[in-house]
Parts: C-alpha cells; sequence; structure tokens
C-alpha cells in the first residue's frame, strides 16, 4: 500500500514538471475559484441570407391554348344582333315646320323644311336625309355621321344650287345605318310649293305655279289662293322702292291666256299699292326649267 501511494505521488510531480517546462503551458490564473469567460470583439465579414423555397406550381400549356381558342370562336360563331322596329320607333315620328297649307298666308321661303328625326335606341353610324321629286329622282343629299343633329334644315336647293320648282310634289325619306350596316329607311310626307320666295344675286323673287294660282284656262284667282296672293302684294309694298318686273312663262309668247293673265296681275297689283301700271315692267316669256310659273323680280336700283 505504501508503494503504491509513493509511486502515484511520484507520478504526479513529474507531470507537473513536465507541463510547466512546455512553452504553450498557460499560467494559471491567481485566482482558481473565478470561473473562466473569454471575449470575442470584431465585424461580421458575411451574412447569412434565408429564403423561403418558392411554392410549386403545374401549368400545362396545351389546356391554356385551347381554353382561349374555344371562347375566341364563341364569339365569332355568335350572330350580329338586328335591332327590332321599336329600337327606331323615334324616327317613325317625321314633322316638318313648314307643312304648306293653302290657307296660309305666309309664302314658304328658307329654310324650306325642317326635319326633327328625334332620338333612337340605336347609334346610328351614318345618316342621309333624301329629297326626291314627283318622277323619283333625288333632289338633294344632306348626310352625317353618328347621332343625328336634333333638326335638319333644307333651304330648297337641289344639288346643282337650284330651288325647287312651284306647283312640283316632293317626298323625303331619313336613313340611318347602324354599326352593322343594316339601313332603315323613314319616309316622310309628300309636299307641293305652290309659291316660293327666294333670294338671288340681290333680287328678291316671288314665284307661283299658274295651275295653283289661277283657274283652269281662265284668268281669274283660285278662291284657296288669295290668301297667297295677297301675301304676295304685302311684298311688293315692303319693297316699294324697288323696280318691279312681273313676268309670265307660257308655252308660247302669243298666248291669249298669258296675256289675260299677264293684265290681270298688273291690275291686281296696281289697285292694291297705287302703284301705276306703266311703271311695272311686264313681259311673257318662253317656258324654261322654273315650268309653268308667273314670278314677280324685285331688284335694287
Amino acid at each position: 500500500m505504501k508503494k503504491f501511494i509513493l509511486s502515484f505521488g511520484l507520478f504526479a510531480m513529474l507531470a507537473a514538471a513536465f507541463c510547466a517546462d512546455s512553452p504553450d503551458a498557460k499560467q494559471p490564473d491567481s485566482s482558481a475559484s473565478a470561473p473562466l469567460t473569454e471575449e470575442i470583439k470584431g465585424e461580421v465579414k458575411e451574412r447569412l441570407d434565408i429564403q423561403k423555397q418558392p411554392p410549386s406550381i403545374e401549368l400545362d400549356s396545351k389546356e391554356i391554348v385551347d381554353s382561349g381558342t374555344t371562347r375566341t370562336d364563341e364569339v365569332l360563331q355568335q350572330a350580329k344582333p338586328i335591332p327590332s322596329d321599336a329600337d327606331f320607333e323615334h324616327y317613325a315620328n317625321l314633322n316638318s315646320n313648314q307643312v304648306l297649307q293653302p290657307w296660309n298666308p305666309l309664302i314658304p321661303e328658307p329654310p324650306l323644311v325642317t326635319f326633327y328625326p328625334g332620338l333612337s335606341q340605336v347609334a346610328s353610324k351614318k345618316w342621309e336625309f333624301r329629297v326626291s321629286d314627283q318622277g323619283g329622282d333625288i333632289v338633294t343629299v344632306i348626310s352625317g355621321k353618328g347621332v343625328p343633329p336634333k333638326e335638319i334644315q333644307w333651304d330648297g336647293k337641289n344639288d346643282k344650287g337650284q330651288y325647287i320648282r312651284v306647283g312640283t310634289i316632293y317626298s323625303y325619306q331619313f336613313v340611318t345605318i347602324d354599326e352593322h350596316g343594316n339601313a332603315q329607311t323613314f319616309p316622310g310626307e309628300p309636299f307641293q310649293v305652290d309659291a316660293l320666295k327666294y333670294k338671288s344675286h340681290g333680287k328678291i323673287f316671288v314665284e307661283f305655279a299658274q295651275d295653283s294660282l289661277f283657274t283652269k284656262d281662265l284668268a281669274t284667282f283660285q278662291d284657296t289662293m288669295k290668301g297667297l296672293w295677297a301675301r304676295a302684294i304685302d311684298v311688293i309694298r315692303e319693297n316699294s322702292n324697288k323696280p318691279l318686273t312681273v313676268e309670265v312663262y307660257s308655252d308660247s309668247v302669243k298666248s291669249n291666256l298669258a296675256e289675260e293673265r299677264r293684265q290681270t296681275l298688273i291690275k291686281s297689283i296696281s289697285d292694291a299699292t297705287n302703284i301705276p301700271s306703266v311703271d311695272v315692267h311686264h313681259s311673257v316669256e318662253k317656258l324654261t326649267d322654273r315650268g309653268n310659273i308667273i314670278r314677280l323680280v324685285m331688284q335694287n336700283r
């Protein structure tokens, strides 16, 4: 037992001496009971990024293409909607502010017709206002795009700039064309102008259809036209400072009926205005494109 204790003690002494002689050996702290601590100073040179794993999405390109193509085919195969008559019911109410009546004392003058198309439930791509004569020939066309205006005025001139003829029946139509190319036509009431007053080249013209103003084959005024003729006398009074010319048109300048009607006109004007008949220029003229008319012309001096 003593030998074992002695040997262990000797071993311990040798081990202590060996550690003391080692250059890497650390000297023990004077305070053996203090806990062992170590402080590390410095800056972090690298950053650790932590990313979440993106979710996985599975796409079938064939399914996407087929689906879009199917919807496109469905749209292309759909029939274009055709508006019903009810959609255009407002256009059917055609009216004019100058529906001419024989007993109306006012002589028609431009604008000859004012058309009020009204509003429709269908937007028009373009529209046309057409005027035709009694032979079916187009006299004039007024057109536009989009929604028609609230009123359309026509001055009574044809496409050549000439005023329409008195005593001739005219008709007008309003045509709308929608975005699908469908046309809707709305006819207006036919009208006839028995007298017309207009200005051109500094002159005032008043024209009457002879068949309307005079009794057939006679030189006497028709009762239904006396109001319009009285208004023509008023126009002469309003322009009494202008030279007056009375023109009677006929198939023949030597027509007895034309001469009798000329005399009737001169006497009526002289009696109503106190203008001496010798101061009224007058003539019987050969028919022109204005038709079978009598014309009063007042011009500036």
